[in-house]
């Protein structure tokens, strides 16, 4: 649809990231509210795509972190300009990068992110003196049109999981789990101090601990909320060697709040919860 007003009318950031020169990760988290904020009355759509570099990680390993911050600016700059009358692209963390698009169809999001992979593929990168560097993305979109704005976030990292997992060099379109029941997971989280979570809200925990090293009861440290943008800190107990930072995902069920203490239940995806006990056991390493 591409109504350019609806992006240009948010006031631009100066803040950007030192590598990729794209928005930091805070402006996202101030933006994603306000656009949803501002189309949600009117039923204008949001697509967001989640966007990440496939095996990042080889570039750093075998030529060294300045030829993975060189990969990292070199896909910045082809998302930068193809979205650049569209939307808003943001450096999420990592080699992830988010893309905001306003007054966009999940179709229109879809077609997008499959133009931004094929030009990342069709544009190796090139540095004097090595062969040209192939890269490659993985993209997941999610739009209004199919979720709730607070979970937009959530289920466009979900699409993206299954690019990758879908041989990775492609953009996915969320939908719907048809799983079987049972496919999710209860996690029962500790928060030290009190927290406006409430049920039915999707969530995003940043730094948290497995309590007996068990991936299904854990204590977060940091919660955000993707609808409002709203981040909520305890610093309790934050000395912990073992302290996870990695976000997990999902829906709050049941909460209950003991004094200064929130616990609730946090339904999450099972390949959610194989991603912790990866991220637990990097944690004790």
């Amino acid at each position: 649809m591409g109504d350019e007003s609806a992006v240009l009318s948010f006031p631009r950031r100066v803040e950007l990231d030192v590598v990729t020169g794209l928005p930091q990760r805070k402006h996202l988290d101030q933006d994603l509210p306000a656009l949803l904020r501002h189309l949600g009355p009117e039923g204008l759509p949001l697509s967001v795509v989640m966007a990440d570099i496939d095996h990042f990680k080889k570039f750093n390993d075998k030529w060294g972190h300045d030829i993975g911050d060189k990969v990292l600016r070199h896909v910045a700059s082809i998302i930068r300009k193809s979205v650049r009358y569209r939307g808003d692209a943001y450096r999420y963390g990592g080699e992830e990068i988010t893309l905001l698009l306003p007054n966009t169809l999940s179709q229109e999001g879809l077609a997008t992110a499959e133009r931004i992979c094929s030009l990342v593929y069709e544009t190796p990168l090139l540095i004097q003196g090595m062969e040209p560097l192939g890269v490659t993305l993985s993209l997941g979109v999610a739009s209004t049109e199919q979720v709730s704005g607070e979970e937009i976030l959530v289920c466009a990292d979900k699409a993206l999981l299954r690019a990758k997992n879908q041989g990775r060099n492609q953009a996915v379109l969320f939908e719907q789990s048809k799983a079987p029941k049972g496919a999710n997971i209860d996690v029962d989280v500790c928060f030290p101090a009190h927290s406006t979570v409430s049920a039915g809200e999707y969530v995003l925990l940043r730094r948290w601990f497995a309590h007996r090293n068990e991936p299904t009861n854990i204590e977060a440290r940091e919660i955000f909320l993707p609808g409002s943008g709203i981040r909520e800190i305890s610093e309790v107990g934050c000395s912990r060697s073992s302290l996870v930072e990695a976000e997990i995902r999902g829906r709050v069920r049941e909460v209950e709040r003991r004094g200064s203490v929130t616990y609730f239940t946090f339904e999450v995806d099972g390949e959610v919860l194989d991603l912790m006990v990866h991220h637990m056991k990097g944690a004790e390493g």
